[in-house]
């Protein structure tokens, strides 16, 4: 009876965590590579060290980004965190 009790608490456990934890993130990751994915020249964008910026030129792998004025760096795809309203 107590090893059937520590196999249920287990799989309840296990349970909480995916439902709570491993489910919601693959979610957010999904969500984050459909919009990686779906970026076009004129987007405003936020990259995850916190550059914004206008989206100029659209890669394969990376971006290029408009900061200022006469001002573009090219970033990594992957880099960028979300659109700006």
């Amino acid at each position: 009876m107590q090893n059937m009790y520590s196999i249920i608490m287990f799989v309840v456990l296990f349970a909480f965590m995916y439902f709570f934890m491993i489910r919601p993130q693959n979610k957010r990751n999904k969500e984050l590579r459909l919009l990686q994915d779906s970026l076009k020249p004129g987007d405003s964008v936020v990259t995850f060290s916190g550059i914004y910026g206008e989206i100029v030129e659209v890669g394969t792998a990376t971006l290029v980004l408009r900061i200022a004025p006469k001002t573009e760096i090219k970033i990594d795809r992957q880099a960028v965190r979300g659109l700006v309203a």
